[in-house]
């Protein structure tokens, strides 16, 4: 038994699926959201359980672990960006990890996989980002600061207890569950969609620049590889990336939505911009492939074409 935290999130509930594809049966947590999507639905109270969990109680994560005899923990449970004081943040991430660590080792758990982020390699400027490259201290975002506190000291719980950790460095991910309407890629498929223009009114980073690039996941693929690092029977790295096939520009995302909608009308500003100084920011995934034999499934057509076809039928 596989317990997902966070496991009704968008990552968690592909997570769960690809577990039990492999065999695997799964009890994921659950804060506010009961909501299980229709490629869980079949295996609810079969293969699949749901728990309301408070992470930051430590009596909840042990009881779940014990009644569930639980193996291994894939912990992708993460608050909302901005749902909670910096204070607050800060609490919550950190009790809920370090309950987290403790509940494993109290069960003895074979592995706690922990979601940090490719943000960790957010002041680094020269890419594809390796798992070895050291990692200066400054941050540049939240996300950062957290996921590098949260290696360090999950790192050190590790090495005074043996509780085995591994640190899943997740690259941006998009797909069916994906519900953040503030990004670019939704906007492209609504355009596609509505046959009307893309806009860029109010996203976050501004208008998209054609040659912005980055990694871009399908869901699947992580999902695929969340669970092979959890399940695997021994790991001889702690931190993994997982990522997609390469470099992904805005226009690659664009030009993907118009293979599915030819007609779709968008504008993005030539060139690179302004922090086009970055140069390579995908990601080096030869670890992961050589460890537990990830390699991703799909490129942005596939994914891009997959996920338009999932909406056809599961509007967002």
């Amino acid at each position: 038994m596989i317990l997902v935290t966070g496991g009704l999130g968008f990552i968690g509930l592909h997570t769960a699926r690809a577990l039990l594809d492999m065999g695997e049966s799964v009890v994921l947590t659950r804060y506010r959201s009961s909501a299980v999507p229709d490629f869980l639905q079949d295996e609810v109270g079969k293969r699949v359980f749901v728990e309301g969990v408070d992470l930051t109680s430590p009596f909840d994560v042990i009881d779940v672990c014990r009644r569930h005899k639980v193996t291994a923990i894939c912990d992708l449970f993460v608050p909302r960006r901005g749902a909670l004081s910096p204070g607050e943040d800060l609490r919550v991430k950190t009790v809920g990890l370090v309950n987290v660590l403790e509940a494993g080792r109290i069960a003895g758990v074979k592995r706690v996989a922990h979601a940090s982020s490719v943000a960790v390699y957010g002041s680094l400027k020269n890419g594809p980002f390796r798992e070895d490259l050291p990692l200066p201290l400054q941050s540049t975002s939240e996300t950062e600061a957290f996921k590098k506190a949260q290696e360090t000291l999950a790192g050190h719980y590790s090495d005074r207890t043996g509780l085995e950790v591994a640190f899943l460095r997740i690259g941006f991910i998009y797909g069916p569950l994906y519900l953040r309407e503030n990004r670019m890629n939704p906007r492209l498929i609504k355009a596609g969609m509505t046959g009307t223009p893309a806009s860029w009114a109010g996203l976050p980073e501004g208008d998209p620049y054609e040659q912005d690039s980055g990694d871009a996941t399908y869901a699947k693929d992580c999902a695929r590889a969340c669970a092979l690092l959890t399940v695997a029977d021994k790991l001889p790295n702690r931190a993994y990336n997982i990522g997609g096939p390469g470099k992904v520009t805005n226009l690659d995302i664009a030009n993907a939505v118009k293979k599915v909608y030819p007609n779709l009308q968008f504008t993005m500003k030539p060139g690179l911009g302004p922090r086009g100084d970055q140069g390579d920011t995908s990601l080096d995934l030869t670890r992961i492939k050589n460890d537990v034999g990830y390699v991703p499934e799909y490129d942005i057509n596939r994914g891009m074409a997959e996920w338009i076809d999932y909406l056809k039928t599961h509007p967002m």
